[in-house]
């Protein structure tokens, strides 16, 4: 037995509404787990950017004309795109092979926006101890990335 095809003319309007109705639902469902997976991405690339920062600094301090123009600062947090000593910036630009240095994460872990309204990195430096504490979007424990992670950084 043939199938009449003459009067097959596609999907009616409401299929099509329906059909629309549902992808509009899946897409509304779908958009905040998409948007959280995107921000903990940038938030996880950002503490490994950190985490470098620290091991280029580490390495600029084994060699001592570079240690010697390393400027100190064990109790303030600095920003590290604002590091002193033109060497030892240099030195840790070159290891990390980059320019610039700038954070992608515009919320913590908690999904609070980061201090200073941009995310950047800092670092506190005590070259005579071979310390050096990072921070990204804070400058308080729980936005420190080395030697220890904190818990607005961490989920």
């Amino acid at each position: 037995m043939k199938r009449d095809t003459t009067n097959n003319r596609g999907f009616s309007m409401v299929e099509l509404i329906v059909v629309i109705a549902i992808m509009a639902i899946l897409a509304g469902a779908l958009a905040p787990v998409l948007i959280r997976y995107v921000n903990k991405a940038r938030l996880s690339t950002d503490i490994d950017t950190g985490k470098e920062i620290a091991k280029a600094m580490m390495t600029a301090l084994t060699e001592e004309d570079i240690r010697d123009n390393a400027v100190v600062h064990d109790t303030t947090p600095q920003a590290v795109e604002d590091m002193d000593g033109n060497d030892f910036k240099k030195e840790v630009y070159d290891i990390l092979g980059q320019s610039t240095i700038k954070g992608k994460s515009k919320k913590d872990a908690d999904g609070a926006k980061m201090e200073n309204g941009s995310p950047q990195f800092y670092y506190t430096l005590d070259a005579d101890k071979n310390q050096v504490t990072i921070y990204y979007g804070g400058t308080d424990a729980d936005h420190q990335i080395h030697p220890v992670v904190g818990k607005k950084l961490l989920k």
